[in-house]
């Protein structure tokens, strides 16, 4: 079966996902929420698989062509791309990359 292909807009974001010390100290108690969303990507064969319903609550960003967002609390989101700007359809989008975890509101 093929997964969902994560990747990542910087090194550091990487670095931080990437190492259970480092995603502790950089977010806290966000730490378990997004480790779960991060889990949830890589056992996806493609996004349609992420939940448009609460929790993670997939959705579309408004203003940004092919931009996502996951929820990790109520205000915090990771924000995500498509890879390819022909791909929008969920069941399609087999690659994505992690741009941001943060508050946008």
């Amino acid at each position: 079966m093929i997964y969902l292909i994560v990747k990542f807009k910087t090194k550091k974001l990487e670095k931080i996902l990437s190492n259970d010390r480092l995603l502790q100290k950089e977010f806290g108690k966000l730490s378990v929420n997004i480790k779960r969303r991060m889990s949830e990507f890589l056992a996806a064969p493609n996004l349609s698989y992420i939940t448009h319903k609460p929790p993670p609550r997939r959705h579309k960003l408004s203003g940004y062509p092919n931009r996502f967002a996951v929820d990790i609390s109520k205000n915090f989101r990771i924000e995500f791309e498509s890879t390819s700007e022909k791909l929008l359809d969920p069941i399609d989008i087999v690659e994505i990359i992690i741009v941001k975890i943060g508050d946008y509101h």
